[in-house]
């Protein structure tokens, strides 16, 4: 997305799936998952805790759950390593660690 911020997440591209490592190509599109998705989506994206995934791995998290909470648990500690574990509390009131 041309003007998006670049994720904080460690060793995320936007050529590459975060999780499976496959490139981007014409039948192989990356899309960005907010590693802390629904009402928290929004503070994920604001703080860029995001990382890029293929198609198939996108729809196995979304649909299966795989993968999901090991990502939340790295947002989390990403974060915390920036900011605080204080404040990821004020800004998410959640921990999933």
């Amino acid at each position: 997305m041309p003007g998006k911020k670049k994720s904080i997440i460690p060793f995320d591209r936007e050529d590459m799936c975060y999780l499976c490592h496959s490139y981007k190509s014409y039948g192989n599109p990356m899309q960005v998952h907010h590693c802390l998705h629904g009402i928290y989506r929004k503070a994920a994206d604001k703080y860029r805790l995001t990382v890029h995934l293929c198609v198939n791995c996108h729809v196995a998290l979304h649909d299966r759950g795989v993968n999901d909470e090991s990502l939340e648990r790295l947002a989390q500690r990403t974060f915390e390593n920036l900011y605080g574990h204080e404040k990821f509390m004020q800004v998410f009131g959640k921990s999933w660690i």
